[in-house]
């Protein structure tokens, strides 16, 4: 019978290998991770998590070499773990776990095998250390990243929207969030040497609950926290596999326009040229007040009836197909005279202005998307 040596480069110390089975040049190796082991209590087997330093590396049977026989295969490596001091806790014919103590320091070892695949777990028993480095570079400004892992170019928008699981009770659902993205993604410089999706979490967890967050959902592979920072909400999903982590923090804010308002004298092209202009200005969620960033619209609008003191207008609202159209016609009527009443404000005179209300009754184009609907809620200025 042949017996396992000392443990060699591609093993997982303090446990070698078998003649004529060949593992990976160099086992997987994670600084945390947990493995469950079998244990046998009596007449019953149970599971033990154990965390820690760990190590896999999955033997096969080199060609034409001859295979030994299961009992074999367990018999050596149970042998061996005797001879360093530890104890069989489970065995049965595919499989073994067994436990060796050095002083504070526990070590776990599972071996399951076929004739010719041999599978070997060790954890070094230890709590979790943080390891995340500071953030620089393409990281996310309040976390860094894990060592061995190089970003790629990152993602980053003044305004967009994510999805972010929550647990609710016990269902899960998503939440819509707003604000400014950093999305930056981590590649393993040695896929072998990664780290575990549960290194991961535990890392930007540590991270952010140290900040002051919370962690509002949590899966195997997916973290999502949310954190308050000088007053502002901020969401961070961390998504990991064993060489890649997706992270994504969207630090919340309203919408601010950058787009250019119209110019005075290109509404009075467009008038002259087709009758009427469109107008988007934002309001609130089914309220008629204008927001201030309609303020250079506005102030735009007032230049061109001031140049042009013999234009009339009338100042018309619509909206999209979204709820009832009595509701819409009213609020769309009410947004209109907002208008009205903000020109009146910077002089001008009422009397050349009439405001109206369509709801949803003249689209431009379709209401069957998000783009359609957005450019179908305007204000239009149409020559009276």
């Amino acid at each position: 019978m042949s017996t396992t040596g000392a443990a060699k480069a591609a093993d997982c110390p303090p446990i070698g290998s078998l003649p004529n089975y060949i593992g990976e040049p160099k086992p997987t190796l994670h600084n945390h991770n947990t493995s469950d082991f079998k244990v046998k209590r009596g007449e019953e087997t149970e599971n033990i998590s154990v965390a820690g330093k760990k190590c896999f590396q999955a033997y096969r049977l080199k060609d034409d070499a001859q295979a030994m026989s299961d009992i074999e295969i367990q018999t050596n490596y149970r042998e061996q773990v005797k001879k360093l001091g530890g104890q069989i806790l489970f065995a049965d014919e595919h499989n073994m776990t067994g436990k060796i103590v050095k002083g504070a320091q526990e070590t776990w070892v599972a071996v399951y095998n076929e004739e010719r695949l041999i599978e070997v777990t060790v954890v070094d028993k230890a709590a979790f250390k943080p390891s995340l480095l500071p953030p620089s570079g393409s990281d996310y400004r309040l976390a860094g990243r894990m060592p061995k892992f190089v970003a790629d170019p990152p993602v980053k928008r003044n305004f967009d929207k994510v999805a972010f699981k929550i647990h609710d009770g016990d269902d899960t659902r998503e939440v819509q969030v707003a604000g400014a993205r950093h999305s930056v993604a981590y590649r393993a410089a040695n896929p072998r040497e990664g780290a575990s999706p549960l290194e991961v979490q535990e890392n930007y967890k540590a991270t952010f609950l140290a900040a002051g967050g919370q962690v509002v959902f949590s899966e195997p592979n997916l973290i999502v926290m949310r954190l308050e920072d000088k007053g502002q909400s901020i969401w961070v999903s961390v998504y990991a596999e064993e060489s890649l982590i997706e992270l994504t923090a969207i630090e919340e804010k309203p919408f601010q326009s950058s787009v250019q308002p119209p110019t005075a004298s290109a509404l009075k092209t467009a008038l002259d040229k087709d009758g009427r202009v469109s107008l988007y200005i934002n309001f609130d969620f089914n309220k008629a007040a204008l927001k201030p960033d309609a303020a250079p619209i506005i102030e735009q609008v007032v230049k061109l009836l001031k140049d042009n003191p013999a234009l009339k207008l009338e100042i018309g609202g619509h909206t999209d197909n979204i709820g009832g159209r009595d509701y819409n016609v009213k609020l769309s009527g009410s947004r209109a005279g907002s208008v009205v009443s903000a020109l009146a404000a910077q002089g001008i005179d009422a009397k050349r202005l009439n405001a109206a209300g369509y709801g949803p009754d003249k689209p431009v184009t379709t209401n069957d998307t998000d783009e359609g609907r957005a450019k179908n809620r305007r204000v239009e200025l149409v020559k009276s």
